[in-house]
């Protein structure tokens, strides 16, 4: 595994780890392997904070919305990775790729730019995190 490799796992192990603190007075579902990540979360992309809504179907496909454009994915709750592409103007510009924490409260991972036509300035590869708010989106 490179260094740079090695670099980026552990950065995203840290945001999830840091990604699992539960909010005053908010119930949330929880198991070993979350089933379902459907919900509300509060997320921050390369230091860009906002919401990222799932809906997820039963066969783990995902819709729904992150900073207010769509978003289209998968969850596998075996291994509990989940990716996705954010889209604007019916285009795919971003590649976002992680995993939910054991406790489905929190994920972390990367999101990658491949379509600068809504806002990358520069560079290609960014950290994102996120936190469950509430398990309706």
């Amino acid at each position: 595994m490179s260094a740079n490799l090695r670099t980026r796992a552990g950065l995203a192990a840290g945001i999830m780890l840091g990604g699992m603190t539960m909010l005053p007075g908010v119930a949330l579902s929880q198991s070993a392997t979350p089933a379902n990540i459907t919900g509300r979360w509060n997320t921050i992309g390369n230091t860009r904070t906002g919401t990222l809504n799932i809906t997820q179907s039963a066969n783990g496909t995902l819709s729904g919305t992150i900073f207010g454009n769509p978003l289209q994915g998968y969850y596998t709750p075996s291994s509990r990775r989940i990716v996705f592409v954010r889209i604007a103007n019916g285009i795919p510009f971003q590649f976002y790729s992680g995993w939910i924490s054991t406790n489905g409260l929190g994920l972390g991972g990367q999101f990658n730019v491949w379509n600068i036509s809504d806002g990358a300035s520069v560079g290609v590869d960014y950290n994102f995190s996120a936190t469950k708010v509430s398990d309706f989106p």
